[in-house]
Order: structure tokens, then C-alpha cells, then sequence
């Protein structure tokens, strides 16, 4: 029997597909289904069909992208594509990798489907060494394994057992680590076949001097070591070295802790691949254990300092918000934190800078691809010397453009406002702020009403209160002592102006919030 494998995304299409011919009567055995080409190639690879039914157009990996995949791994396999009446184009890129022929899925002509089987037969029969020659490796029994742990396919350890002594590895998944590691990120990828071939042997050479060791490569990923000996970082410094000097490449290490048994695979292999990307993320010369991960002790931005950087923003000034930004950063170096949560600290003070562009009427589309273009560029780096980079060039930029923004606004009303963004929990005054620019009180009354829309006492309320609603979300903040932070000494008066500004008392907004 001819073994076939169907793939649609659409069941009636497969099922129409199934019921056309009486295919056993001809020869041919339908032996499963796949809804898209990602679920095809598993298929194929476990069951290795003869001839292959594939729709062009599937989510996930299309029939083009399964054709091209399975003729650069060079997997012999006859394959027939199913198109609708507008897709000559993708039928005839089908035809470049390997379809044998196409037919129309909407009106499918069964004398024209067996016609085409037939030949396809011929080509196989014609064929015998192809077809005998696709058979799975070791490499691939290796990996198939790996893959079977991560989605805990075993019934129990018996079994992995014999797995295990059916492919011949020496290693127990018993009280093992795993050791994730790849080269260094951004460095060019490795796409010449003789040298991967030769970097994996060289790998398999110094893994054979340790017993207890069974070396897995996950291609693109990197590899993957699993481990029954002590030995562990003496192992990681020697593949260090003989990396860096046959084929210059910096490694990077992450292991797992102690694992029990094949029910901990599952998580061993999370906490090894966390450990691995910190340890790229500060460019850690030596491997790093996942216990060493912590999140004790992480850094987190005040509203102090927020409204620092905010105030440097706004005022367009490069210098002293590269200086804050550049503080918090040193501050993420005082331990070994998980990368997610230094990504996630990175967004929280790049909210500063888009609060900044949007009081400015602006937002970042217009200095940027896309409003998200900075934040995307922040998760795609794998280092915190890079993300220190992008950030100090974005603040260029972006101080650069709030300055041209800003142009039109005088230096005395920039700097009221500054100094009133720092210390409106003090006793300010329209006198107070006149002095700091050498002018009357009523010449910068009339000055500040013209160029911002609104009176000073207007603005200075503004600003008090927006930081006393901020400050009543806290739930261990007494009103008496937002009061006092906002610049009240009297709490009445306070409650007053709370309520004229936010339509609630104090009590009522602290309750609503909470």
C-alpha cells in the first residue's frame, strides 16, 4: 500500500478528499490528516508517508513553506498541491519545490485525482533508494526524546529507561541537570553545513571525555546538555575555550538545579533557558546555576524619581536624563535579576517618556516607525550594554524633538515650571517664582497667563493636585499627610481645594480608589 497524508485546514475539504476514490481498492492507504503545515511535517517525520496532499493557503506554516522545508532537508516524499482557480503563481513556486502536479480543491475530478496518483506511484516505484533512504538518525532519536520529556510523554521511568538503551545513551534521568547553551546572540548565525557539522563533533569530542554526558543539538536554539556528573563547570569552561579558539564563538551557560526524575524535565528546561538568557543579558563569562536568579532586592522607579526624569524630559534636557536613566540602569546591575523583569523595568521608565509626548500633543510615531518601534527594539536586545545604548540614543533624540516642540515657549516660563514640578510641596508663591527670573509679580502674571492659557495660582493648584490623587491611591497614605506633601499646612484648606479640584473629598476619592 501507498501511504498517504492529507493537508487542509478545512475538515470538509479533507473529509471530500477522503471520500472521492475507494482508495484501497487502487492501492493506496489514507493514514491520517494534518490541519495545517506545521502538523504535516510532525506527520511526516513520525509516520513518513509516500505521497503527500497538501492546500497551498494553511495558518501557521503554509503548503509552500511544508514543500520548501521538507526539499531542503531533503525528505523523499511525492506531493500533490490542492489550489483555487487564482493561484497560479503559488502553484507554479509549489512545482520549483518538488509538487508533482496540482488540482483544483473546489471541483476535484476523481479520474483526474487516480490519474495523477498513478504517476506519482510510478515515481516511486521508480525510485526505491530514495523511499528506503528516509529513516531517522540518531540525531533525530536524539531529539524526538527531547521532545517527547518536554511534553512528558512517558508513562514512567521504566520506560525512559528503555528508551534510553534503544538509542544508546549512557545518561540517567535521575538526579541530572540540564545545561542550556548557545552562542553569543548577535553574532553572525552559522549557516554553512560543514562547519555546523564540524562545531557538533568538536562539541560531541570534549562531552566524550565526561561520562554522564549526552550532548542534543536544538538547532537554531543552540544545545542542550544532560548531566549525571560533578563536573559541570569544568565541562562549560572547556567548551568555552575550544569555541572561542576553533571557532570564534562566545558561549553562554545556563543550568538548571538538581532534577529529580523525567516529571521535572518539563521545568528543568524553563529554569535552564532562564538562566541562559541572563546570562547573555549581562554577559556573564561564567555559566550561570538558576539558583543564582533572584528577584530579592530588585530595583523599582519612586514617584520622586519618575518625576524627576519627567521634569528633565520635558524641559528637553539630554544631559540630565541620560544621567537619571543611566542611574536606574546601574541599578539593575546590583544583582542577578531575571531578564523579563529588567524588560519590564526598561518599559516602566520608557511610560515616562510617552507621558511626556503625549502633554506635549505628540506621540512617539512621530519621531519613530511606530509608537511601539522603541519598546520593540528594548525586548529585541539581548544585552543590558545594548539596551543601555538604544536608550541613550533614543533620549537624543527625543530631547532634540520636545526642544523643537518647546521652541516657541520662553525660557522663564520653562523654568517656572520646572521649579514648581520639584517643589510644589513647598511654600511657592507668585513672588517666589518671580525673584527665581528677575521680573515683577505682575509682569510674570500677565507673562505666564499669555503663554500658558491659565493664571500661576491655576497651575500651581494643577500640579499639587494631580500628585495628591496620585498619592491617596496609596493605601497606607493618611490624608494629613497628603496634605503636607502637596503643600497644605492646613488640612482643611486642603480638603477644600481636593474637593473644588476632583468634584469628591479626599475620603470619598481614597475610598473610590481603593
Amino acid at each position: 500500500m501507498i501511504k498517504v497524508l492529507i493537508a487542509d485546514d478545512e475538515p470538509l475539504v479533507r473529509a471530500g478528499i477522503k471520500t472521492v476514490l475507494p482508495w484501497n481498492m487502487y492501492g493506496f492507504d489514507v493514514i491520517s490528516e494534518a490541519a495545517d503545515g506545521k502538523e504535516a511535517y510532525e506527520k511526516i517525520l513520525k509516520l513518513k508517508p509516500d505521497i503527500l496532499i497538501t492546500d497551498i493557503k494553511m495558518p501557521g506554516m503554509d503548503g509552500i513553506t511544508l514543500l520548501k522545508r521538507l526539499k531542503q532537508e531533503k525528505i523523499s516524499i511525492q506531493s500533490l498541491v490542492l489550489s483555487c482557480f487564482d493561484e497560479f503563481e503559488l502553484v507554479r513556486e509549489a512545482m520549483k519545490y518538488g509538487a508533482h502536479d496540482y488540482i483544483r480543491k473546489l471541483s476535484i475530478d476523481p479520474a483526474k485525482l487516480l490519474e495523477v496518483l498513478k504517476e506519482m506511484k510510478e515515481a516511486i516505484s521508480d525510485q526505491p533508494e530514495k523511499n528506503a533512504s528516509f529513516s531517522l538518525n540518531t540525531d533525530d532519536l536524539k531529539y524526538l526524546f527531547i521532545k517527547r520529556l518536554q511534553n512528558q510523554g512517558f508513562e514512567d521511568h521504566e520506560q525512559v529507561k528503555n528508551v534510553l538503551h534503544n538509542i544508546k545513551l549512557d545518561i540517567s534521568i535521575q538526579d541530572y541537570h540540564l545545561i542550556r547553551f548557545s552562542f553569543e546572540p548577535d553574532t553572525a548565525p552559522i549557516t554553512d553545513t560543514n562547519r555546523k557539522n564540524m562545531i557538533y563533533n568538536l562539541l560531541n569530542q570534549i562531552c566524550e571525555r565526561y561520562s554522564g554526558q549526552e550532548l542534543f543539538s536544538l538547532d537554531e536554539k543552540g544545545y542542550l546538555l544532560i548531566s549525571n556528573t560533578k563536573k559541570d563547570l569544568l565541562l562549560c569552561r572547556q567548551i568555552g575555550a575550544a569555541m572561542k579558539q576553533y571557532a570564534n564563538q562566545t558561549v553562554y551557560f545556563g543550568i538548571s538545579p538538581l532534577l529529580k526524575d523525567e516529571t521535572s524535565f518539563k521545568a528543568g528546561m524553563k529554569q535552564a533557558e532562564e538562566a541562559l538568557s541572563a546570562c547573555i543579558f549581562y554577559e556573564r563569562s561564567e555559566p550561570l546555576p538558576y539558583p543564582l536568579l533572584t528577584s530579592v532586592g530588585f530595583p523599582f522607579i519612586t514617584d520622586s524619581q519618575a518625576q524627576e526624569l519627567y521634569i528633565a524630559l520635558s524641559s528637553g534636557n539630554s544631559e540630565k536624563s541620560s544621567e537619571l536613566v543611566q542611574r536606574f540602569l546601574l541599578w539593575l546591575k546590583s544583582g542577578l535579576f531575571y531578564p523579563f523583569q529588567c524588560y519590564s523595568y526598561m518599559e516602566e521608565i520608557l511610560n515616562i517618556f510617552i507621558r511626556v509626548a503625549r502633554e506635549l500633543n505628540f506621540s512617539l510615531y512621530q519621531m519613530t516607525a511606530d509608537e511601539n518601534d522603541i519598546l520593540r527594539r528594548i525586548r529585541q536586545a539581548h544585552t543590558l550594554r545594548t539596551c543601555q545604548k538604544i536608550l541613550s540614543d533614543f533620549i537624543m533624540e527625543f530631547s532634540e524633538f520636545v526642544r523643537d516642540k518647546r521652541s516657541g515657549e520662553r525660557s522663564e516660563i520653562l523654568k517656572i515650571k520646572e521649579y514648581v514640578q520639584l517643589h510644589y510641596s513647598e511654600n511657592i508663591d507668585l513672588n517666589l517664582v518671580a525673584g527665581l527670573v528677575n521680573v515683577t509679580p505682575s509682569h510674570l502674571s500677565n507673562l505666564f497667563k499669555k503663554e500658558t492659557g491659565t493664571n500661576f495660582s491655576s497651575y500651581l493648584t494643577d500640579v499639587r493636585m494631580q500628585a495628591a490623587g496620585k498619592l491617596l491611591k496609596s493605601p497606607d497614605m493618611l490624608i494629613y499627610e497628603v496634605a503636607e506633601k502637596t503643600g497644605y499646612s492646613n488640612g482643611g484648606y486642603f480638603g477644600k481645594a481636593f474637593k473644588k479640584y476632583w468634584g469628591v473629598s479626599p475620603e470619598e476619592y481614597k475610598k473610590e480608589k481603593r
